[in-house]
């Protein structure tokens, strides 16, 4: 996944390697979470509109940068450690 695919303010849903990521560049940087909602393990999808990761199995929502919106969530989406190669986000093991 490429970091300069992902406008500033924006989102987007991926894989890095085989791992579900969820990405959102700040403007100022990229916040890379687990992309595994904590309530049953559905993946989230990014609601532009709304800014927020949503998750269609049960309707969480996850603040851009991981926190929860809107349950049945209780847990935010886990923040991972990632550096950067030419654009190219890698997740730090």
């Amino acid at each position: 996944m490429k970091a300069l695919d992902i406008p500033a303010g924006q989102g987007a849903a991926g894989k890095v390697g085989t791992r579900p990521v969820a990405v959102y560049n700040t403007g100022k940087g990229l916040t890379v979470l687990e992309n595994i909602c904590t309530h049953m393990k559905c993946q989230t999808q990014w609601n532009s509109a709304e800014r927020s990761w949503d998750c269609p199995c049960h309707g969480s929502r996850y603040h851009p940068e991981g926190g929860v919106l809107q349950g049945p969530a209780k847990r935010p989406l886990p923040a991972l450690e990632y550096h950067l190669e030419n654009d190219e986000i890698v997740l730090e093991e």
